[in-house]
């Protein structure tokens, strides 16, 4: 029911200025009558009991969520036959909720403006979670709620502000408002329509990387890739310090070492990727454009935005790995952004350099703290475990795209790419391709990859343990 009312918005935008044909309204009036059809006969067919909605039915409820908002956000672009394959608008939909902005369209500009709302606004709703959008509208669920928002928020764990988890859901989402208004007017600003200005808007904030042009953003003003450069990296930044900013809470904010390691990973990429490239092809145009490309495309692999500005394929093969580990390595937990994220980097090495420390002290206690505060071996456990199966995920993965007839290095980026939720990758999906190349068992596998980097892998595997499914 929540997505049929999203569905109504382009309609209504585009309506009001007679440039909504007859045949794509019919379209968004389909797609919105039929999720809102499917939603109350959910209500009335089923009674929620508080006492029966636990741990594994928060994660049931997780993952089907963000298949059938798939399924019907696929609809608009089904219906209107801009987008004629099942498959490829339930990839393109995938994409966006996952804030993957992977996308099988060559030139997006061809698409109708209420559609490219509509595909922007995709983003913007996954950005910060279907279902953390639905605790925090419908404070009806009670304890249930808290284990879908715990199921659904990115990171090794969920910081609740308030005692209720619907009112931490409305501060979220409010720092996460402000945002898209700050940026949206900010665009606005700098000269982009405002068709433009709203799309980029909600793919940036959302770090999610659909654009409204087949170039991404390397034919817009240097003033206006600044400003996305700015909001992608507050995108990608805890929400929870970004709270802490709003309230004049500086020091506090200051003193978290993720967000400190987030600000020093970004500004060491971006120095190094300028220098190699000032190294291999000097400055032709002067310094502003090198160091504008170097730190718009490490921003934004960093907190899987995917927007580029430059033909990173083009950089000298070093770089590469850079921004390949750029992209495992992801935002902070409790942003908007895909990857493993920072803070596991920074309890994974503290837990390593603690056991090359029990090796000379064996029976000695040592704990492992982030910053001051000191972390259980269960959260630490967890952790390392997220690695593993990250790494086994990616493996798997890429076998399974080699075994399709990809190369090793489109395989390898491209799941990467869509397990990080970042978009573009290297070689045949590098930031002037696209994934329509991919045979329609490559799309399945790769939106499974996108699925499972949203829900931050637990989520979706959890499902496939037959303990989950046992009173």
């Amino acid at each position: 029911m929540i997505l049929a009312v999203l569905l109504v918005l382009p309609l209504l935008l585009w309506f009001s200025e007679g440039g909504l044909s007859a045949d794509l309204a019919d379209a968004f009036v389909v797609s919105a009558s039929m999720s809102l059809g499917l939603g109350l006969a959910l209500t009335l067919s089923f009674e929620l009991e508080q006492s029966a909605f636990g741990v594994g039915e928060a994660f049931a409820t997780v993952t089907a969520s963000w298949i059938v908002f798939t399924v019907l956000g696929a609809l608009p672009f089904l219906i209107s036959g801009e987008i004629p394959s099942v498959l490829d608008a339930c990839f393109e939909v995938m994409s966006g909720f996952t804030t993957t902005g992977a996308s099988i369209l060559p030139d997006p500009s061809l698409l109708p403006d209420a559609l490219l709302f509509w595909r922007a606004m995709t983003h913007w709703i996954g950005g910060m979670g279907i279902v953390a959008l639905s605790v925090a509208v419908l404070p009806a669920l009670g304890a249930g709620g808290n284990f879908l928002f715990q199921a659904e928020v990115p990171g090794p764990e969920s910081e609740k502000l308030r005692p209720r988890i619907s009112s931490t859901a409305k501060l979220l989402w409010g720092i996460y408002v402000l945002l898209t208004v700050t940026e949206f007017f900010a665009l606005r600003l700098a000269g982009m329509t405002n068709l433009d200005a709203i799309c980029h808007t909600f793919a940036t904030v959302a770090t999610g990387g659909f654009g409204t042009q087949p170039d991404s953003m390397t034919s817009y003003t240097p003033a206006m890739q600044w400003i996305v450069v700015v909001f992608m990296a507050l995108a990608g930044a805890n929400f929870v310090m970004l709270l802490h900013i709003v309230r004049r809470r500086f020091a506090r904010a200051a003193r978290n070492i993720e967000l400190r390691v987030y600000v020093s990973i970004l500004a060491l990429a971006t120095a190094l990727c300028a220098a190699d490239i000032y190294r291999t092809n000097g400055a032709p145009d002067g310094l502003e454009p090198l160091v504008r490309d170097a730190a718009f495309t490490t921003v934004s692999l960093m907190t899987s935005t995917g927007f580029v500005t430059a033909d990173y394929q083009l950089w000298p093969d070093g770089l590469h790995v850079l921004l390949l580990l750029l992209m495992v390595c992801g935002a902070c937990a409790g942003s908007t952004g895909g990857g493993a994220k920072v803070i596991r980097l920074i309890v994974t090495v503290k837990a390593g350099f603690r056991e090359v420390r029990r090796l000379l002290r064996p029976r000695a206690v040592f704990v492992v703290k982030v910053g001051s505060r000191p972390l259980s071996d269960q959260l630490v456990f967890k952790t390392a475990g997220f690695f593993v199966l990250y790494v086994m995920s990616t493996l798997i993965f890429t076998m399974a795209l080699l075994a399709l007839g990809s190369n090793g290095t489109t395989s390898l980026s491209a799941v990467i790419a869509c397990l990080s939720n970042i978009g573009p990758g290297l070689d045949a999906v590098g930031p002037t391709q696209n994934y329509a190349a991919f045979d329609w068992l490559s799309k399945l596998v790769l939106m499974f990859c996108m699925l499972l980097g949203r829900l931050e892998i637990y989520s979706v595997l959890v499902l496939f343990v037959p303990l989950a499914w046992r009173r």
